[in-house]
C-alpha cells in the first residue's frame, strides 16, 4: 500500500509540470486570468522611433508583475528567449508589481520611446512585443504564449528587417 501511495505520488509530481506546462502551450497560461481585451489592454502596431539606446537591435518588451499567473508561467520562457538571443536583442521589462513599480516602468518607458506601448498594454501583464526601434514598428504581439518557436518567428522577422 505504502509502496502505491509513494508511485503515484512520484508519478502525479511528474506529471503536474507536464499538465501546467500544456496550459501555457496551449495559450492559456493562467485559465482564471481575464484575456487581453478584458483587462484592458489594446494592441498598437507602430509606436514610433524609440530611444537612441536601443538602436540597432529588435527590441523585446514585457509588461510583467510578481503577482501575475501568466507571467510566472511564462517565464522559463522569456529566460529561454534572452539566452537564445543574447546580444542580438534589446530586452526591456516593465514591472506592473505595484504602483512605485510601475511609475518607475512608466519613467522608463518615456524615456525609452516605449509609453504608447505602455499605456497600451500596461493593464495586460504577460504581454510581449517585438519592436523595431528605428521604425517603430511592432512585428507581434504576444499574450500568456509559452511557445519560444512563436517570440523566435517574430525576432528573426525584425533582424531581417534590420539587415534590410
Amino acid at each position: 500500500m505504502v509502496q502505491r501511495l509513494a508511485c503515484c505520488a512520484l508519478l502525479f509530481s511528474l506529471l503536474l509540470p507536464v499538465v501546467a506546462r500544456a496550459d501555457v502551450t496551449t495559450g492559456d497560461a493562467s485559465p482564471g486570468m481575464k484575456g487581453f481585451a478584458e483587462r484592458h489592454g489594446s494592441e498598437t502596431s507602430s509606436v514610433g522611433p524609440l530611444a537612441a539606446s536601443l538602436q540597432g537591435k529588435p527590441v523585446v518588451v514585457r509588461i510583467h508583475a510578481d503577482w501575475c499567473p501568466a507571467c510566472k508561467a511564462t517565464q522559463a520562457t522569456i529566460d529561454q528567449l534572452k539566452s537564445v538571443y543574447a546580444g542580438k536583442i534589446n530586452f526591456v521589462q516593465f514591472d506592473m508589481t505595484n504602483g512605485k513599480t510601475a511609475a518607475a516602468s512608466l519613467q522608463d518607458a518615456e524615456k525609452l520611446g516605449l509609453d504608447k506601448f505602455f499605456w497600451a498594454s500596461e493593464a495586460a501583464t504577460s504581454t510581449v512585443a517585438v519592436i523595431d526601434p528605428k521604425s517603430g514598428k511592432v512585428y507581434a504581439t504576444l499574450y500568456n504564449d509559452g511557445q519560444l518557436g512563436d517570440y523566435s518567428k517574430a525576432v528573426d522577422e525584425a533582424i531581417a528587417g534590420e539587415h534590410r
